[in-house]
């Protein structure tokens, strides 16, 4: 089990590879949901063990990349010293998104969760339709993703004019393979966090069943009912037990955090 890409990295489930797409799959994104400066931190549960802290961060500063302006994503983990005996985790993954198009550039990938440990980097030809790796060059549909702008991209989805029920695919390039990713909208939900009580759109991500999930229903992702659309908490039952992520703090908002309804 690998707890955080079991919990914070909720749009990325399994190993499995599959066939290219035949098209970017991409929806119409409305607006642009974040901006550099916001900054998201959870507290990561497994089962009732406070077990870790993920960060999830546009920095503030954009960066240049073959004379374009990206913003320089990073989502971190780790899991918190009493906790390092039982599984330490220390996560690192960092997009650089380009700020016309919303599509990354760079994709940077360094995973160590206790004895597992893996680097990737990913540079996205786009002129090409290239992803290339050290490994490989693998081509890929005009608007491909990697697991950290797919779902910056997503967030940028006005959901307030979605329809109950709607699926919103997109594909991600990790792992030398594309991976089919996804979010079916279920309906809004009132929840109380460490920050307030929140009013929040409820998703169901796409799962793979398998080695860290049983069955393709077991997460659920709550996103705050607003523009900033910002994650809040996602919760799953996993093979072993239970992850949950709940947000703790956050700065830098694009928009009036309108769905907090509560102290």
């Amino acid at each position: 089990m690998k707890f955080l890409y079991a919990c914070i990295n909720f749009l990325v489930c399994s190993g499995l590879s599959v066939p290219e797409p035949k098209d970017s799959q991409l929806p119409t994104y409305d607006y642009v949901a974040y901006q550099a400066g916001e900054k998201l931190i959870f507290n990561m549960h497994y089962g009732i063990i406070n077990a870790g802290e993920a960060v999830m961060e546009v920095k503030k500063n954009l960066k240049t990349i073959s004379g374009k302006s990206h913003y320089d994503v990073l989502i971190s983990g780790r899991s918190y010293s009493a906790f390092d005996p039982f599984y330490k985790v220390r996560d690192y993954y960092e997009s650089f998104i380009d700020v016309n198009t919303l599509l990354p550039r760079v994709f940077l990938r360094e995973v160590n969760e206790d004895k597992y440990h893996k680097t990737e980097s990913y540079i996205f030809d786009r002129q090409n339709n290239v992803v290339i790796s050290k490994k490989i060059k693998h081509p890929v549909a005009a608007g491909m993703q990697d697991i950290i702008s797919a779902f910056y991209y997503l967030r940028c989805i006005d959901f307030s004019k979605q329809q109950v029920g709607s699926y919103f695919p997109v594909t991600a390039y990790m792992d030398d393979s594309l991976f089919p990713l996804g979010v079916k909208y279920t309906g809004t939900a009132i929840i109380d966090l460490p920050v307030g009580k929140i009013n929040c759109y409820v998703f169901k991500p796409k799962l793979i069943k398998g080695r860290i999930f049983s069955n393709q229903d077991d997460m659920t992702l709550y996103v705050s009912k607003d523009k900033n659309q910002i994650p809040v908490r996602v919760e799953s039952a996993i093979l072993v037990g239970s992850v949950k992520a709940d947000l703790i703090s956050y700065s830098g908002l694009k928009y009036p955090f309108t769905a907090k309804v509560g102290k």
